[in-house]
């Protein structure tokens, strides 16, 4: 039988050809010397410049380091996220690497040896991540003891041995030849001789054809037996050394043996090599503690690693605590071990700071400059303090971060601080100009030419010695902020808007409580409320907030201090009202819901001719019948017939003309109030489905195939992303990004376990003995035979130096919808909750409309739904129907209306809103007493 042979490329098995596995030790290792780089954790740029690199590297920044970074402070309910600067940190560290023919992380030699690894007939797994394992070349594998090779040039088959009464000459080397048995001849064996029978020949021997001249027969020892044929004795592989020399030979009977390697090596027998017990599962040592030293064939134990101490079998080591031995943090700080050698050093309640320097509040600052004995400032500062607390103490006790200028005391020249301070509003404003949002030290200042005080005035920033307003000492640093120290306070400028705490806002609020609003300065209309009494500091702090139109406004701060509301300037701020705040913008805030703002209505006029109801037989007075308000006179129809109460008459018709109108939606608009479709009137659906729009319509998103969402943005396909959804997402192990804007990768945070990278596609692992500079919140990469480090999930930073991150800090990207909020939900983990307003599951929040809901949005069914906003609605009863809107009952439409009426003629209520005059039985007519009146029966007939 003949069988193709398959290739044994890529096939793992130990070599033929035993070889000593000899370790020589310093010739197997060949480190290399590499430039590891990090960088300290980000600061506040106003501390940074004093602040060292960890243990062993070298800084290669000056001053305030790199302004590339953003770091987070802890104020009260607050926490702001703020940009700050890192240093830059060198060390040069040998790294650990086998010489070529060496293995493992204790680079053992290869089968083979080092200078001829696997015998020069396959692969050797090198390498400190390799395992030695041999992949050997196809013609020096193993196969059936029964067949052989045979073939030409490239092509190799394995052919089955034929023979019947014989021993084939099988294996590799083998040729397929038969060794007969006894009374046997032939190429297969299978032809008996009987001459043999005379011979008698003895055990274990059998009668065949002389090997000299191949005519004589002769007794010839059995194959697995030797002798000259006469006496056979069977034969012992093991006499002659066939395994390795770290095997044990077993002797199982003629020329049969089985070779099994001794403790500590591993191997068939013919070829051992030494089992290191750190390659599997890190020989049982804790990976976060300890390492495992290899100590020959089978041995090995668990170290400490460095920063750890006291080892327990099974359990690990114990950090060793520093904050004990050598607590590096400020007096004012608690100590607490954040990982191995590294500490995390917090300021105590009341101070803030990097833990390593804790400063108190800007108010603290100035109080303990004042009063510090033999300081530069003692006593110099008394007005100043004197007119913040007053003033404007909470926000610089509590919020920012704020830059504040403070004047000396001569700097209040021609001031009374007593009078100010009587009007508190006009203290508040003066402290206000002094102070700027955000934290601009001396060097920021030095390149800008405005900046902007917490009023909304600009100020000019003039380099020139002769003008007034000198800064005397900068970069004075608070928990919350910066301090200037300057000789003259600003000017008291007058607000441009001034508070009215009498005048009441209610007719541009129109519902009672305590609001923000937003005025604009270019006759906009009102966009948005805000959801509380806010001032101007408070905007700073918490960065985004939700408006009573359910939607997030944002605030953010530029380099010059300038506060902006959606990216629109704040002008004026802190506006005070009798029952709100006011501040004005000089742009329009707009929500998403109606942008682009252009007509949502194409209403279209409708025109017809209609005959007013009563006839009358006198042409004058049908004449004088006039036509509704929103019709016109069109003409009079003589000579028709009306039906009266007895028989028909000829009578005239009077024709009015009425215009009305049809209301409709403009294409990509929806709902009573001609709402926008989601995904922009312009696109409707994203171009990827069809929005029910129209006056009737509600909105929904019906999609293409292939797409889903509220606005079609979603591919249904959730392994496919791109505008027409046909791109395989590149993400591997993690869940795909798979908007149709997307470019592919996977979500934040949603990489399964041992997996990192943008596309989840790089497998990590902890790191053990491979890479002992890692820090102890990340894992071990290896890419193109190099192995990096790479910080953990939920964690950031460059794998030496790791720190937590909050996936919520910065809202874009999160992978949350516009309209939802982020919640942290662990270390790098976080779901979206859709905001009040809005449904879906936090990646996709839809706008909800209540009109549009079973319930009505709780209106009566005589009440019209108003649409207000995202969740919101008013109900209004309809014509003839009165009530809250939320119950409504009938109008009698008589009340009111019965004067109208003939004095014989009596009002009729027919519904809601309907009433009809009907002259008394024995009179006809129109019933009203206006120009046509009852007429006797009688008298009509005469």
């Amino acid at each position: 039988k003949v069988m193709a042979l398959q290739m044994l490329r890529g096939y793992k098995s130990l070599c033929l050809s035993p070889m000593n596995l000899l370790v020589t030790r310093g010739k197997n290792r060949c480190n290399e010397n590499t430039i590891v780089t990090t960088k300290t954790t980000c600061r506040s740029c106003s501390l940074n410049s004093d602040i060292q690199c960890p243990e062993g590297y070298t800084k290669i920044t000056n001053g305030s380091g790199i302004r590339d970074c953003r770091y987070y402070i802890e104020i009260r309910k607050f926490t702001l996220s703020l940009p700050g600067c890192r240093h830059k940190c060198l060390k040069e560290f040998q790294q650990p690497q086998c010489c070529l023919g060496y293995w493992g992380p204790d680079c053992l030699e290869c089968p083979g040896g080092a200078t001829s690894p696997c015998n020069n007939k396959g692969h050797c797994f090198q390498g400190m991540t390799g395992d030695g394992t041999c992949v050997c070349q196809v013609h020096t594998c193993y196969f059936p003891k029964t067949a052989f090779i045979t073939g030409l040039g490239n092509s190799f088959f394995l052919a089955e041995c034929s023979c019947v009464h014989g021993t084939c000459n099988s294996g590799i080397a083998g040729d397929g030849k038969c060794t007969c048995l006894s009374g046997y001849k032939g190429p297969s064996c299978d032809q008996p001789i009987p001459e043999c029978q005379a011979l008698q020949c003895p055990e274990y021997s059998r009668c065949s054809l002389s090997s000299a001249d191949g005519k004589q027969l002769e007794c010839q020892c059995l194959p697995n037996y030797e002798g000259d044929g006469k006496q056979c004795e069977p034969i012992n592989p093991c006499s002659k050394n066939v395994c390795d020399p770290h095997a044990d030979c077993l002797y199982l009977g003629p020329n049969r043996h089985k070779c099994t390697c001794q403790f500590g090596y591993r191997g068939d027998g013919e070829v051992c090599m030494p089992i290191d017990p750190c390659q599997t599962k890190f020989g049982n040592c804790p990976t976060e503690s300890t390492v495992c030293k290899y100590d020959g064939p089978g041995k090995s134990h668990c170290e400490c690693k460095k920063h750890f101490t006291n080892f327990v079998p099974g359990l690990g080591c114990s950090m060793t605590d520093i904050c004990a031995t050598n607590n590096p943090c400020h007096k004012y700080a608690e100590c607490t071990m954040e990982a191995p050698g590294h500490t995390l050093c917090t300021c105590q309640r009341g101070y803030v700071g990097d833990g390593f320097i804790c400063y108190g509040n800007i108010m603290e600052q100035i109080r303990d400059m004042n009063t510090k004995p033999g300081g530069q400032w003692q006593g110099k500062l008394i007005s100043a303090i004197e007119l913040f607390e007053s003033a404007y103490e909470w926000p610089l006790n509590s919020l920012g971060p704020f830059t504040v200028l403070v004047p000396t005391n001569p700097g209040f020249k021609g001031i009374n601080i007593k009078d100010l301070l009587s009007n508190k509003e006009s203290a508040q404003y003066f402290v206000k100009l002094h102070i700027f949002a955000g934290q601009l030290d001396l060097n920021g200042l030095n390149h800008m030419t405005t900046i902007h005080t917490l009023t909304g005035k600009p100020a000019d920033v003039i380099n020139d010695e002769k003008k007034k307003g000198k800064i005397l000492q900068a970069d004075i640093v608070a928990s919350n902020g910066v301090m200037h120290i300057v000789d003259e306070a600003l000017d008291n400028v007058e607000p441009s808007f001034p508070s009215d705490e009498e005048r009441s806002i209610m007719a541009v609020l129109q519902d009672k409580g305590r609001f923000i609003l937003c005025i604009l300065l270019n006759d906009g209309s009102l966009d948005y409320l805000l959801s509380s009494k806010l001032e101007v500091a408070s905007l700073i702090s918490i960065g985004h907030i939700s408006t009573m139109a359910q939607q997030f406004i944002y605030f953010n701060i530029t380099e010059s201090g300038q506060i902006l509301v959606n990216g629109q300037p704040l002008e004026e701020t802190d506006i005070l009202a009798k029952n709100g705040r006011i501040y004005t913008l000089s742009g329009v805030l707009i929500p998403p819901s109606i942008t682009p703002i252009l007509p949502h209505r194409c209403d279209e006029e409708k025109i017809k001719i209609t005959m007013v109801r009563l006839l009358r037989t006198v042409r004058e007075r049908v004449a004088r019948q006039k036509c509704s308000a929103e019709s016109s006179s069109a003409c009079l129809t003589p000579r028709c017939i009306y039906q009266d109460q007895i028989y028909p008459k000829y009578g005239c018709a009077k024709h009015c003309l009425v215009i009305s109108q049809v209301l409709k939606c403009c294409n990509g608009f929806f709902g009573p109030d001609c709402n926008q479709c989601p995904g922009g009137f312009s696109k409707p659906c994203s171009g990827n489905g069809q929005c029910m729009d129209g006056m009737n319509g509600n909105g929904t998103c019906v999609c293409n195939h292939g797409f889903e969402g509220s606005r079609c943005q979603f591919c249904s396909d959730h392994n496919k992303y791109g505008p027409q959804c046909d791109n395989k997402c590149k993400c591997v192990y993690g869940v795909c990004d798979n908007q149709i804007d997307s470019d592919g990768a996977c979500l934040p945070g949603s990489c399964k376990s041992g997996y990192t990278g943008k596309s989840c596609d790089s497998q990590v692992f902890p790191c053990g003995a491979f890479l002992q500079f890692c820090h102890a919140h990340a894992d071990c990469k290896l890419h193109n035979g190099a192995m990096s480090c790479v910080c953990k999930p939920g964690y950031d930073g460059d794998g030496i130096i790791c720190s937590e991150v909050d996936p919520c800090a910065n809202l874009i990207p999160h992978g949350c919808s516009a309209n939802a909020e982020c919640v942290k939900t662990g270390p790098g983990t976080h779901i979206c909750v859709c905001q009040p307003g809005w449904t879906g599951n936090g990646r996709d929040c839809s706008e909800i409309h209540n009109c549009f809901l079973p319930n009505f949005g709780g209106c009566h069914s005589n009440a019209t739904c108003l649409y207000i906003g995202p969740g919101q609605n008013d109900c209004e009863c309809k014509e003839g129907f009165r009530g809250n809107g939320y119950e409504c009952e009938p109008i009698d439409s008589c009340l009111g209306h019965s004067e109208k009426c003939h004095p014989l003629a009596v009002c009729q209520f027919t519904s809601s809103g309907v009433w009809d005059c009907v002259c008394s039985k024995g009179y006809e007519g129109d019933g009203l007493g206006l120009f046509i009146f009852c007429i006797h029966i009688l008298r009509s007939i005469q």
